[in-house]
């Protein structure tokens, strides 16, 4: 009867620390799934929670091997992330809410399970920044500079392959009197979208990879780069597409399609940096 009673005290208490950490975490998720919904660039954040919970049941075995006796050090951090919660909504910096949601789930590992448990939840954790993180300030700073430097790069290589092309700000068209066509690089077209999920995507390339760690280092620092370079690329082939066919042949079925050579490019990039650094799969299924 004895051991009966501890294990409904151990549910009761389980349960109660659910629902506690829901009622904090749920006012982060709701300003992310409005993120999400509303900006085209964030809609792969819908994804990261998804891929967070598969990263933490693939270290199930390693979370069950590292639970052990909980540390009272666990509720510094637990409160850490609480007052972080707090300066969000008195702020009304929402994503801070979102960043705090790490902490805050590792905190509750460590007080409940102790800190080798907490290091084993620690990346699927820290996952889900790149999706509770997000704020559209990102698109007003990082997403304009990404814009300037895209059209930069594709007006020069558009001349550079003799094309009559200039810039004018964001706007690219043709040099002739009466202009052949005229592209605004917007927003959609800044390659934010890419490079944020691919900074996820390398993340998880680099937890799984085995290798150096400037090597590792140098595979998540090559992302920018890499998408600046194929996002170029991509506005470079519509200005040619425009040039030689048509401002409506480019708009058209080639510029969605664009977006995924853009991506492919990209992805392709990153995994021959990390094979040129060192970084590879092992050659047994990774102990997650």
């Amino acid at each position: 009867m004895r051991l009966a009673h501890i294990g409904v005290n151990r549910l009761a208490a389980y349960t109660a620390v659910s629902l506690a950490l829901a009622l904090l975490i749920w006012p982060a998720f709701g300003h992310a799934i409005e993120v999400w919904s509303t900006d085209e660039e964030f809609t792969y954040g819908f994804l990261i929670p998804p891929i967070a919970l598969a990263l933490l049941w693939l270290r199930r075995g390693a979370l069950r091997r590292a639970v052990g006796d909980g540390q009272n050090g666990g509720l510094a951090v637990v409160a850490a992330a609480i007052s972080l919660m707090l300066v969000s909504q008195r702020t009304g910096i929402h994503n801070l809410a979102g960043i705090a949601v790490t902490p805050l789930l590792i905190g509750v590992a460590a007080y409940l399970w102790g800190w080798r448990a907490a290091r084993a939840i620690a990346f699927p954790s820290a996952f889900l920044i790149f999706g509770l993180g997000l704020y559209r300030g990102l698109l007003n700073s990082v997403g304009f500079a990404l814009q300037d430097v895209t059209a930069f790069g594709a007006a020069w290589a558009g001349r550079l392959i003799g094309l009559d092309v200039m810039r004018d700000g964001l706007v690219l068209h043709s040099t002739s009197a009466t202009p052949e066509y005229a592209f605004v690089v917007a927003e959609a077209c800044s390659g934010m979208s890419s490079l944020l999920s691919l900074l996820a995507l390398a993340a998880i390339w680099v937890y799984a990879t085995r290798g150096p760690l400037v090597g590792r280092a140098a595979v998540f620092a090559g992302v920018l780069p890499l998408v600046v370079i194929a996002n170029t690329a991509r506005v470079t082939l519509v200005v040619l597409v425009a040039a030689h066919f048509g401002e409506d042949a480019a708009l058209g079925f080639f510029h969605g399609v664009s977006s995924l050579l853009l991506f492919g490019l990209a992805l392709g990039g990153l995994l021959v940096l990390s094979r040129t650094v060192g970084c590879r799969l092992p050659s047994f299924a990774p102990s997650f």
